[in-house]
């Protein structure tokens, strides 16, 4: 219920704001800091994280869901360490080290979740962390905050289903 609280109430900032041009501009001077140049003009990275929680814990049972969100919010912000540090090539606007630092970490978060036990199929969590490390490469609309979460909760909660698990 929070998170659908929280991500209603972020939604309903953003459109004010996209409306009232005194509130945006206020808005942006205060958050300058953790804002892309882009989010002047669109929904914020923050607020699809929000809704993309949200839906991941109405969608998936409870461990999907932190899983998914745990390599989002731990291994997006490595793949951005690594990646705006590396030179060479870039899929739009990416680098694949940064995806290898997004995997990495991901792929750490598999390992503790495993060892916990929050997880039954750790194999299910493999291919989520895989899932996610692909859609942070690509550039799936609307914004990978929302698309990482999704994508990596239903293939950790579809692959045991498919095979019978």
């Amino acid at each position: 219920m929070a998170l659908a609280v929280l991500a209603a109430g972020g939604l309903t900032l953003e459109l004010a704001r996209f409306r009232v041009a005194w509130l945006n501009q206020r808005l942006l001077r205060w958050l300058w800091l953790v804002l892309k140049e882009q989010e002047e003009r669109r929904i914020t990275g923050a607020t699809y994280m929000l809704i993309g929680a949200f839906l991941a814990f109405l969608f998936f049972d409870a461990g999907v869901a932190v899983a998914a969100l745990l390599f989002l919010s731990l291994g997006d912000p490595a793949a951005a360490l690594v990646g705006r540090r590396m030179p060479g090539l870039r899929l739009s606007g990416k680098s694949p080290g940064g995806t290898v630092a997004f995997v990495a970490v991901a792929l750490l978060v598999v390992a503790v979740l495993t060892a916990s036990g929050v997880v039954e199929y750790h194999w299910a969590l493999l291919a989520g962390a895989a899932v996610a490390g692909l859609v942070e490469l690509l550039p799936l609309p609307p914004d990978d905050n929302l698309t990482i979460p999704l994508a990596s909760g239903a293939a950790m909660h579809f692959i045991p289903l498919a095979s019978g698990a």
